[in-house]
């Protein structure tokens, strides 16, 4: 009988010793979710359209090459973000060619 409680107890006393050996919880904050990311990527999204609006000042949905000028980073791309070589960029173009990579 001595035996048997003396083993419970070595049991109970070596869980309990392996139990404060674990590392803490962490305390960092959590990740970005992909809620947080996709809310991210669309105001991204919405800062874009805004600046292709800004500079098709014609109004017409497409951006010309004059008009591309006045940003001389749209300007330098240009060519390369006019993916169907018309000789405008569409806002789908554009969102295409500027959206920052994640």
């Amino acid at each position: 009988m001595k035996s048997l409680i003396a083993f419970t107890l070595a049991a109970a006393l070596s869980s309990a010793a392996l139990a404060q050996q674990q590392p803490p919880a962490s305390t960092a904050p959590p990740a970005n979710t992909a809620a947080q990311q996709t809310s991210s990527s669309a105001a991204r999204t919405a800062q874009l359209g805004a600046i292709f609006d800004q500079l098709n000042t014609s109004h017409t949905g497409k951006l010309t090459k004059a008009e591309a000028q006045a940003q001389p980073t749209v300007a330098a791309n240009f060519d390369a973000a006019d993916t169907n070589h018309d000789g405008v960029l569409t806002k789908d173009e554009f969102l295409a060619a500027f959206q920052p990579a994640q």
